[in-house]
This record gives C-alpha cells, structure tokens and sequence, in this order.
C-alpha cells in the first residue's frame, strides 16, 4: 500500500501549498476568498505561509512533483489489480473534499465563465456577440483575464445557458467561483461513478485503475475542480455515451454526445465516430434513412439550445475564436514558433505570420487525417465497431485533436480519461505521463508573481517531453492502421514502460517463471487404460464473433 501511500501525501502537500496565504498557484482572486481551515491553520504551523516568493514555488515545485510522483505509482498498482476499488473510491471521494476546501486555483477561465453568464442574465445580451469588453464596470472586469476581455464566448449554448442560470442565482465573486468548483466536482464525481459502475461490469479487473485515472488524478482535482473547468462536463457525457453503447443505447448515446457537444465542441468528434457507426451497421439501403434520422436527432438537440444565440456575426458561436490563442505547452506551439521564426529568417518579419498560420493548417490536417483514418477503420471493418472498439476508437480520437494542436491546455486531456482504461499501453501510459508532467509544468499561474530573472525566460519548458509522448503514441497509431491491428488491442512488442508497470524494475515482482514452489513428492496415481474408441468427443466452445453496434432503427 505503498502507492496509496504516496499518492495521499503527495496530494495532501500539494493540498497546503494551494492553502498558503501567498501559494504561487492562486490566480488573481475575489477580496476575502481564503482557503478553509484545517488546511489553512496546518499551512500556517509548518510555517509555508512565512516563507517568500521563489521559495514558496520551489516547495510547490517539490509538492506537484510528490503528487505526480504518487499518481503514476497508484495508476501502476490500481492497473496490476493490486489496489482494491473501494480504496480508490475513497481516496477518490478524501481528494475532492479536500479541494473543494481551497480557493479557485490555476486558470482564472471561471472568471469568464461567470462573464458571459451575465451577459445573458445580468444584460439580456448575447454572449457570442457581445464580449466582457462591452460591459467594464461589472466586478468581474478585473479579475478576468486581459486576453479574454475581447472575446466573445467560445463555449457550447448547454454551457452557457448554464452559466446564466448560475449567475441569476448567485451574484457574489466569491460563490460563484465556489458554485463552479462544486459544479466541476460533482461532474467529475459523476464520471467517476458512471465510469466505475460500467468497467466492473464489463472489464473488472480495470475497475481501480479506471477510477484512479479520473478521480485521484491532480489534473482532474486540482487543475479542473480546482479550476472550476467545464471539461469534466464533457468527460461526463462522454463517460455516459460509452455506458449507453455498451447498454446498446445508441441513440442515447449519440444524445448524450451532443449535450457534450453543446459544452465544448470537442465532442464532435466522437459523435461523428459513433454515427459512423451506426450508419455503417444498418442495411445499405436504410443507411440514408438512419442517417437523416440521427442527424435530426442532433441537430434537434444543439438547436433547442443554441437557436436564441444564432446571429450572422459569429454562426460558428465561437468556434473559430479558440484557433487564435495559443498554449505555451502544446507541442504544436512549438511547431508553430518555428515555422513562424523559419519565416522571419527568410523573408522578414512580414513572414512570420503567414509561416506561422501553414504551421497551424499543417498541424490541423495531421490531426483530421487521424480521425478520418479512424473513420475509415470504423466504416470497414465489423469488428471495430464493438464497443469496446469504439471506446478505445474515441480515446484515440481525442489524442489525436489534441496532443498535435498549437491550442493545448492542461485540462483538454480529461477529455480522453474516461476512456484510458480501454486503450492499448502505449496510448495508456502516455496519458499516464502527460497528466504527471502537465502538473509539474506550471510554477505558478500568474506570471507576475515569478522572479524577475525568471519573468524573461521563454524557454519552452515543457515541450520536449510532450513531444516525445506525442511522437511515441502518433507512432503507434500510425504503425496500428497500416498493419490493421485493432486501436482497442495489446500487443506483445516490448515497449518503454513494461518493466516499470511490471515492477521488475526494482526487482519487486519476480517472473512466474522462476515462482517455483518446492512440495513434497506424492505417491504417482492409478494410470487408466484409455478407451481405443470414446463414445463422445468433445468439442472446443465456439470463439464468440465480436458482435456489432446494431442500428435501432425500425
């Protein structure tokens, strides 16, 4: 129990970083929001609170290291099985209670979220056309982030509408940033049960490790409950459109895809997935009927929720406005800054952009060939459209709009977390140290508060490892659709990781070959004569076919 261990500590010191007075991981906050005792009074006895700037980030370097650390440990033991699931529930259930002790942390994004709510409840306005810019004397103005103040919302109308109801509701800065760190987790408690409840029913033996990589992940607890994200809302309907599929409630399934859809467009793409799908289940001539019908199904769905926001100004409701900001840690940023220095180097500065924006359709285009291939895969072949194909199909979907875009924030990976527990090691273990390294990544969340022989760094610090993890699961996957080896499957080639998630790397667990155990020699039993011609021979059971997601279309 060394892992759970771990993982407790590590959660807990990071716990009292983010409870000091001064912790470099607040964003700017409301007056009088402070992290509730205990944490706040045992923050105070260790004396964190007295300690100054750079040594308070270094400490907080040393807590999200402790965290990440006890994280990947936990994920390794809850994946061997040697983790009991109701452990995992428990620390799953201890993390989010502790969290929710703390103020708003990481990502001042709540700060919008609230913005735009009260553009639609406070102003009677649209918040796809009008922006925080058009009404400065709100209290939210100077909490919110410079570069958003401009920008009209960039979320789904389900969101929105959300967003509206919440801040009707509720109007101090401070309850508000707690409605939606209580909003975050009970979203994310809510995957993890739906998530929980499917995998011992279907997979037990991934039971824990499905659980830990949601709830006892820092990402999830601190960056997006922490944070107040809406990104676990879409994880939760994506957690509850896999449960329906293999519930072989595919309309439930493509309903639920759109009600993500309509929190973050991101859910697009596994429910043009399983349409696909369904699509290509049905009988050749009923395939444009079962279209036609889930397409109104959907469109229905985003309608009744977006048709008060439609306007020719901005059709897309703020689609095309993510593409212009930019992720310092996405690997595609770096690409981007390349091209874009590549081009100032041979043309000058006026080719900078236009360098920059090729980098940005090149990277866009790699991650639509993805999905396409992944399409194509779902469309040909029966056997990848079992759900757990499709599971494992959509899991790679999201890497695949993810890990290459320019535009990647920390919290974009909880897309894929209900889905780890169905997809193949290396993908797996990616995701596994993509949330370790993200958490360490951020030394603080406002720039301001790093020394000043640090504020003129613009060294990409994080790129390289999430390069190397790009490159790693893209290679994977490439290799898997040339060779057509199932995107749900493990294969038996030695990769990086299999000593560490084995054990055998500190000599913990020894090979069962060489497990021998020494008995005592028993007297040899009666040999009988065999029969020369048995009345009956058995036969082998039947290797069952993978049975297809049927269309439920009469």
């Amino acid at each position: 129990m060394r892992a759970v261990a771990g993982s407790i500590g590590g959660m807990f010191f990071l716990a009292l970083v983010c409870a000091t007075p001064n912790s470099p991981f607040y964003p700017l906050l409301p007056i009088g929001m402070v992290a509730a005792n205990p944490l706040r009074w045992i923050s105070g006895v260790i004396g964190l609170g007295h300690l100054g700037t750079t040594p308070l980030m270094i400490v907080g370097l040393l807590a999200t290291v402790s965290a990440a650390g006890g994280f990947v440990l936990l994920a390794r033991e809850a994946w061997a099985g040697r983790i009991p699931v109701r452990t995992v529930v428990l620390l799953t259930v201890g993390f989010h209670v502790v969290v929710l002790m703390l103020p708003l942390l990481f990502s001042r994004d709540v700060y919008s979220y609230a913005y735009y709510g009260r553009i639609v409840s406070t102003y009677g306005g649209n918040p796809y056309v009008l922006t925080p810019s058009d009404f400065p004397l709100n209290g939210l103005w100077h909490l919110t982030w410079p570069g958003w103040r401009e920008t009209p919302s960039v979320y789904g109308p389900l969101f929105t509408w959300m967003s509206a109801l919440m801040t009707r509701v509720i109007k101090k800065p401070t309850e508000v940033v707690t409605s939606f760190q209580l909003l975050a987790a009970l979203a994310s408690l809510g995957t993890v049960a739906v998530v929980g409840r499917l995998v011992q029913k279907v997979r037990p033996e991934r039971a824990a490790f499905a659980i830990a990589m949601i709830g006892c992940n820092p990402i999830v607890v601190y960056h997006v409950v922490g944070g107040g994200h809406n990104d676990i809302l879409v994880a939760f309907f994506v957690a509850c459109a896999v449960s329906f599929l293999f519930a072989r409630r595919e309309l439930l399934a493509a309903i639920s895809l759109a009600l993500g859809m309509s929190v973050k467009a991101s859910a697009v793409v596994p429910l043009v997935l399983v349409v696909v799908a369904i699509v290509a289940n049905a009988p050749p001539e009923r395939r444009r009927r079962v279209l036609a019908m889930y397409g109104a199904v959907i469109a229905g769905v985003w309608l009744a929720l977006a048709l008060p926001f439609l306007q020719w100004t901005n059709p897309t409701l703020g689609l095309m406005e993510v593409s212009g900001h930019d992720s310092w840690m996405a690997p595609g940023q770096l690409i981007v800054r390349v091209a874009s220095g590549v081009g100032g180097l041979i043309g000058g500065d006026p080719f900078r952009e236009p360098a920059a924006s090729a980098a940005r359709i090149l990277l866009f285009t790699l991650s639509l060939a993805a999905v396409i291939a992944i399409g194509n895969r779902i469309w040909t072949s029966v056997q990848a459209r079992t759900p757990e194909a499709m599971a494992a199909a959509w899991g790679w979907a999201f890497l695949a709009i993810t890990l290459p875009s320019p535009v990647l924030f920390t919290w974009y990976l909880v897309w894929a977390l209900p889905l780890a527990w169905m997809m193949p090691k290396i993908a797996r273990r990616g995701m596994v140290i993509l949330s370790a390294f993200f958490v360490v990544t951020q030394l603080v969340t406002e720039t301001s508060r790093l020394p000043t022989y640090l504020q003129t760094v613009r060294l990409p610090f994080g790129h390289p490892i999430a390069i190397a993890v790009c490159v790693w699961v893209g290679a994977d996957f490439v290799r898997r659709i040339r060779r057509g080896t199932p995107l749900e499957a493990e294969t038996d080639e030695p990769t990086f990781g299999d000593a560490f998630e084995a054990g055998t790397w500190r000599g913990a667990a020894r090979s069962r070959l060489l497990d021998l155990e020494l008995v005592e020699p028993k007297e040899p039993a009666p040999v009988e004569t065999p029969e020369l011609f048995p009345a009956v021979v058995p036969l082998e059971d039947p290797v069952p076919v993978p049975e297809a997601v049927p269309a439920d279309v009469a």
